[in-house]
């Protein structure tokens, strides 16, 4: 029996040069990066990039209650406000909507800020509301809270990939009739020391370079990613209740596919064969217009990218990276990518990858600068660390 068409009818963004859709579009189209060079705040005093998100979210701190939640929940209340606005969905009680968010580190900023009142033995300090800080499900249950879902309420902390995971679980809940609305996507808040030194320690992080020179896709010289924080939420239909409804439908999602590497938890498959796997199931006998790439300036990563785009595409689909314009945002950065791919189709463009050289993947078809071109279809592919890999194919409607 073949299943019934899982469409998006609205996203929202809260990224680095992106506070909300039209600036990201914006940030996206003139390729202005968003992230910044903070001088000897990386490991041992190195100089180091962040990607911030500087919008004081006053939308949700407005309601006194939501002051004192982690800033995660804060970034996806946000973002989730706009999709749904988007999507012009009104009627959300009741068990048949669903929330489905991604995350890879949950609430580790929040951790880090408990961790340091108890390495100093003041119990009195510990905040009171120190449980739900640091709680990896307070992700979605506070965008629950948000606008009343009493639905199916999944927080998916699968790492990097933890977006398209999302997506995948809420696919199968509509496709069983369980729900009929699913709000999907991810988050993180990732700006902290613990993350900066432990991803710094297995020396993953680009450090100690010209800010053009940090975090810049498929490039070998760039030696590691930029941390960053942000979310991104999708409004997942039915088709037919979305017709039925009279909405907008944005665009169609062709297939997910996910896989883990095996490896451990500490190793990644260096062939990239699973994500290749992923890629292979997610086309078919599909032609995408491009790829909007996981590549973000690691070394093997980014090699894994380009090997695998070359091995399925060639040169005769064009491949890009948006990592260097708003950093990676581990579990909101799949969303991220999608969220871009809907605002090419929309407006007709593929945007470039930023910084990017052609030194040292010559013959791969990067996308170096924004081309204006109809996008039809688009791949987007994520892995991360744990060894999860997504991949996921979505088409204009």
């Amino acid at each position: 029996m073949k299943k019934e068409k899982i469409v998006i009818t609205g996203y929202g963004i809260k990224a680095p040069g992106g506070y909300n859709v039209d600036h990201f579009t914006d940030s996206l189209i003139t390729q202005v990066s968003a992230l910044e060079l903070f001088a000897g705040q990386g490991t041992e005093g190195k100089d180091i990039a962040f990607g911030v998100v500087y919008d004081k979210l006053e939308e949700i701190k407005k309601d006194k209650k939501y002051r004192r939640y982690p800033r995660i929940s804060l970034l996806a209340m946000s973002a989730m406000k706009e999709a749904i606005q988007m999507a012009g969905k009104t009627d959300l009680s009741g068990y048949r909507t669903g929330i489905f968010m991604g995350t890879a580190l949950g609430g580790t900023l929040g951790y880090d800020e408990v961790i340091t009142i108890a390495n100093e033995n003041n119990f009195k300090a510990i905040p009171v509301t120190g449980c739900g800080i640091v709680h990896y499900h307070s992700l979605a249950s506070s965008m629950a809270e948000l606008l009343g879902i009493t639905g199916v309420t999944r927080t998916v902390a699968t790492g990097c990939s933890a977006g398209i995971d999302a997506i995948q679980d809420a696919m199968m809940y509509l496709h069983a009739g369980e729900l009929d609305t699913c709000i999907v996507g991810g988050a993180d808040a990732p700006i902290s020391k613990s993350v900066m030194y432990a991803f710094g320690k297995i020396r993953c992080l680009s450090q100690n370079k010209e800010l053009h020179a940090m975090g810049v896709p498929f490039s070998k010289k760039s030696a590691g990613f930029v941390i960053a924080e942000g979310a991104s939420v999708l409004v997942l239909e039915k088709e037919s209740a979305a017709l039925n409804r009279g909405a907008k439908i944005l665009a169609v999602i062709d297939e997910v596919s996910t896989t883990n590497d095996a490896t451990g938890i500490f190793f990644s498959d260096s062939e990239g064969k699973h994500i290749l796997h992923d890629m292979k199931r997610v086309t078919k006998d599909r032609r995408p217009t491009y790829v909007n790439s996981q590549a973000l300036g690691m070394v093997e990563n980014d090699r894994i990218e380009a090997t695998n785009h070359m091995q399925l595409f060639g040169t005769d689909i064009p491949i890009t990276s948006i990592k260097s314009i708003t950093g990676h945002m581990f579990g909101a950065s799949a969303g991220a990518q999608m969220i871009a791919s809907l605002i090419g189709m929309e407006h007709n463009f593929i945007p470039g990858t930023v910084n990017a050289v052609r030194d040292d993947y010559p013959e791969l078809p990067i996308v170096f600068d924004t081309t204006q071109t109809e996008v039809d279809r688009v791949v987007v592919t994520s892995h991360g660390y744990g060894g999860n890999n997504a991949a996921i194919c979505i088409s204009k409607y």
